[in-house]
């Protein structure tokens, strides 16, 4: 059965305008309106009404109903609500006005303030499949996003050769020379790990290199047994990978630099240019890196099982980091992020970084945004993608390591997924932002 895709847009109040637009906007500036937009075309054919409530303490219910069969238009308008916090509940109805799908959240009128709403609605137990609600708050302009998984991941798997016999994760990807260039790792069993390569014209249909493209190091060294890809960043042709490496799985961990000209074959410095720590970053692992100001910001993960925390180093060429001195910058403090929160990929949208994150469970990635780059408030509706939203559950069990690509205006995530205890070894798929 199909999702019912509902965009349920807060339109504030506008507090100066022109004599020729006073028609459209409210006049009351302690007042907004909510304006949901129904897909109608992709609607499961069992539901016919939507109904929206909002209620208040003090304040009478407001209630908007729409007919998807009957009505003219998929718009239902809810206007005069009274700033401030309210509780909205949406119900989707079949003819006989048996719930469906229902869900509700609490909804915050502010002018000036902008956000995202991502609202689930559960099937109640008389129909199958879910409902997703997208909630943008501010001006009526405002783009509302949206991340749907592609319907043929996973697109990369492994398992044919030793060293991605247990799968393959944490892709890098890097939109080059008019193709998807990936790097990932291939798991040979006991944490044994080797930096693998595959292109695309499309970003869909991956050719494999025959071969690891950077493996561990000899007997002794410090990532003798384990090379993950990391941060890459390619400038005045050269590849820079920041990748992550160990000797000893329960040990301290590294992040090590390697340059290419190809991005197949590297040459690693011999020596970390980052170490573990203590406490919060007993174990560290590469994860992403920006340019800023001349400066690079590599962001890594800190961990010390069963903690996870994202951390921050700062260097002036590229080679010699100083770890930030408010380290951690980014901790687990809400209810779905568990034990921790890891793998931070960062883009730059409207003039702010965007950062997009995994929970320590596997569970589901969220997203915040930062001025600086180093202060970063969370969305509140986090989680925008769930494990349960992956096509045909190819990650219900599992997913992790995401990573932004964007090309133009064309936004993936891809990312890592294992499908349950019967087929536990990773695979790599994408999403893609839809307007």
């Amino acid at each position: 059965m199909k999702a019912l895709a509902i965009l349920l847009l807060i339109l504030l109040s506008i507090l100066s305008f022109s004599c020729s637009d006073q028609s459209n906007l409210i006049n009351n500036k302690e007042s907004g309106k909510i304006l949901l937009k129904i897909d109608r075309a992709n609607a499961p054919s069992s539901v016919t009404l939507i109904t929206a409530t909002l209620s208040r303490e003090g304040y009478s219910n407001i209630t908007s109903t729409l007919n998807l069969l009957s009505d003219s238009t998929a718009d239902l308008l809810m206007d005069n609500i009274p700033a401030g916090n309210w509780h909205l509940k949406v119900d989707a109805m079949n003819d006989s006005m048996v719930v469906l799908y229902t869900g509700e959240t609490e909804v915050n009128i502010l002018a000036g303030f902008v956000t995202n709403i991502n609202l689930n609605l559960q099937p109640t137990g008389q129909g199958t499949g879910s409902i997703y609600i997208y909630v943008t708050w501010g001006g009526a302009t405002t783009t509302n996003y949206n991340w749907i998984d592609n319907q043929t991941n996973p697109v990369l798997v492994g398992g044919n050769n030793y060293y991605d016999y247990y799968g393959i994760a944490q892709p890098v990807v890097l939109y080059d020379e008019n193709k998807y260039k990936m790097w990932y790792y291939g798991d040979a069993g006991n944490a044994k790990k080797y930096v693998l390569y595959a292109e695309s014209t499309d970003g869909k249909n991956w050719v494999k290199h025959p071969g690891p493209v950077l493996s561990p190091g000899n007997s002794g060294s410090w990532d003798s047994w384990a090379v993950h890809p990391g941060a890459i960043i390619k400038e005045n042709g050269i590849y820079k990978m920041y990748y992550s490496g160990w000797a000893d799985q329960y040990g301290e961990w590294y992040i090590g630099l390697a340059t290419s000209v190809d991005g197949i074959n590297w040459s690693k410095k011999p020596n970390p240019i980052l170490s573990s720590g203590s406490g919060w970053e007993y174990q560290i692992a590469s994860c992403f890196i920006i340019k800023k100001n001349n400066q690079y910001y590599l962001y890594y993960t800190g961990r010390n099982m069963p903690y996870y925390s994202i951390g921050l180093a700062i260097s002036n060429d590229g080679i010699n980091f100083t770890k930030y001195s408010g380290n951690p910058i980014l901790i687990n403090d809400k209810p779905w992020e568990g034990t921790g929160i890891l793998y931070p990929t960062i883009f730059w949208e409207n003039n702010v970084y965007k950062m997009v994150y995994m929970n320590a469970q596997g569970t589901g990635f969220g997203l915040a945004q930062s001025s600086d780059g180093i202060n970063w408030t969370k969305d509140p509706q986090n989680p925008f993608f769930r494990k349960d939203q992956t096509a045909n559950g190819w990650g219900n069990s599992n997913i992790a390591y995401p990573n932004v690509v964007r090309v133009n205006n064309d936004f993936r995530i891809y990312y890592s997924g294992a499908a349950n205890s019967y087929n536990p070894y990773y695979k790599i798929g994408f999403l893609k932002r839809t307007n």
